[in-house]
């Protein structure tokens, strides 16, 4: 008879797995900086610690992804103001139509 020993270990992870995990923590990393230095500039124009949270971003993150992640920010930014801009202008638009009532 076999005696029961509990559960095995889990088999060591093979290494293209333990690189894909790896891969996983480096881009948790990377993001949790972009969000951290991003958060930074909407406070108050982001002048506290945002050089070393810049430092930080760009450390954990490839330049490559750290160039799209500036540029989205910069286009979501003018579309946001666009968007802003349109809508005050529709609201003012109404406001003016609506007084002659």
């Amino acid at each position: 008879p076999r005696i029961f020993r509990g559960p095995r270990a889990p088999p060591p992870p093979s290494p293209e797995r333990g690189r894909r995990l790896m891969l996983v923590e480096e881009r948790k990393k990377c993001y949790e900086a972009r969000d951290a230095y991003f958060s930074c500039l909407d406070a108050n124009g982001g002048r506290r610690h945002r050089r070393s949270l810049r430092k930080l971003y760009e450390k954990h993150c490839p330049p490559s992804w750290v160039k799209h992640f500036d540029k989205k920010r910069e286009e979501d930014e003018k579309l946001r103001k666009l968007l802003e801009a349109r809508s005050d202008a529709d609201t003012k638009a109404g406001d003016a139509s609506n007084a002659g009532k």
